[in-house]
């Protein structure tokens, strides 16, 4: 399945540069795949832990293609892309 069929089929949300998104527990945006080559400013999940630092990618870019989820295994709250693009997917 690819990642555009994963989006139509599940729901999800496309940001990009400067971008924030904010999730809910309805939302449920649990894992986001990288678009484009991006740079987070902010990652948090609903108990609004820091995923930036928790995966240690503070100023990293995070190349295109790669995807990420909080190791709590609960939804994003927030994202906001520096830079590049993502999709996030709900589950």
């Amino acid at each position: 399945m690819t990642i555009e069929e994963t989006v139509a089929l599940k729901g999800g949300k496309y940001a990009d540069s400067v971008a924030t998104v904010t999730g809910t527990q309805a939302t449920n945006y649990r894992y986001l795949v990288v678009n484009e080559d991006a740079v987070f400013t902010t990652l948090t999940d609903m108990a609004d832990t820091d995923i930036i630092a928790e995966w240690g990618i503070s100023g990293k870019t995070l190349k295109s293609g790669m995807v990420i989820a909080p190791a709590s295994g609960l939804a994003f709250k927030t994202v906001t892309v520096a830079s590049g693009s993502v999709l996030l997917i709900k589950l």
